[in-house]
């Protein structure tokens, strides 16, 4: 099994508290996805809000 690499838990974190503490939004999904080993984000009343952080912890829209 992997895991997120210390550069996707950081941005994990940041996008975490924006989404719920900033903009109000609830987080349905993190999961990690195995054959790009992005860490995919589904968030927003109507799940409209879908974010993937590469493994360097950058963002994918």
């Amino acid at each position: 099994m992997r895991e997120p690499t210390g550069a996707q838990l950081k941005t994990l974190y940041r996008f975490s508290y924006l989404l719920t503490n900033t903009m109000l939004q609830p987080i349905h999904i993190v999961r990690l996805d195995e054959r790009t080993l992005n860490l995919f984000i589904l968030a927003g009343q109507g799940e409209e809000i879908e974010i993937e952080i590469q493994p360097d912890g950058s963002i994918e829209p």
